[in-house]
């Protein structure tokens, strides 16, 4: 959280990648699917559901990030669905490259499912910053911080790590270098 895997996302763009977020694939999903709505209207009632019908994704995060069985349920609600749409919409153009923007990643057990897997990383006191800019508390922090591995641990698993605590040139740079290494790689 907070090391930067939508500015990275962006400067694949600028390398003409396609891009996906699953974040946003699980906004549309709470926005869009109504089996996922009655789902959760039939957990929670109406502490998750806004007065118009709608998810309210800042109460339903405060239920699920205190309780890991909530989580848990949560995830197995909608994994299933994050990996059928971001196969789907990479299916549309199968010869492009692609970034998929995977929070959890290695959370979920779904580091298989990529050619080369890629950690974002930033220090503790920029990630602390950045999450603060966003109006989020430092127990908010904390508390999700604590559902995943360690930013170490992930640093260890991916194939490759960028390093986000400098400029966004920087972080171009790293990008492009990437680049390369893919294009070399690539059939």
């Amino acid at each position: 959280m907070a090391c930067g895997k939508s500015s990275a996302a962006e400067a694949f763009r600028a390398e003409g990648f396609g891009s996906i977020d699953t974040d946003e694939l699980v906004r549309e999903i709470l926005r869009d699917d109504p089996r996922v709505k009655e789902a959760l209207s039939a957990r929670y009632g109406a502490a998750v559901m806004t007065p118009n019908g709608e998810v309210d994704r800042k109460a339903l995060a405060k239920i699920v990030f205190a309780s890991p069985a909530d989580l848990a349920w949560l995830e197995s609600l909608l994994h299933p669905e994050v990996d059928r749409l971001w196969r789907e919409r990479v299916a549309t153009e199968p010869e492009r490259n692609w970034v998929v923007q995977v929070p959890l990643l290695f959370e979920a057990g779904m580091e298989g499912g990529f050619q080369a897997t890629v950690c974002v990383a930033a220090s503790p006191g920029v990630r602390r910053e950045r999450v603060r800019a966003r109006g989020m508390t430092d127990i908010e922090a904390d508390s999700r911080d604590a559902r995943q591995l360690p930013l170490e641990k992930k640093m260890d698993l991916a194939d490759y790590v960028i390093i986000n605590d400098g400029s966004r040139r920087f972080l171009h740079e790293q990008v492009r270098e990437l680049v390369g290494i893919f294009k070399i790689r690539q059939p």
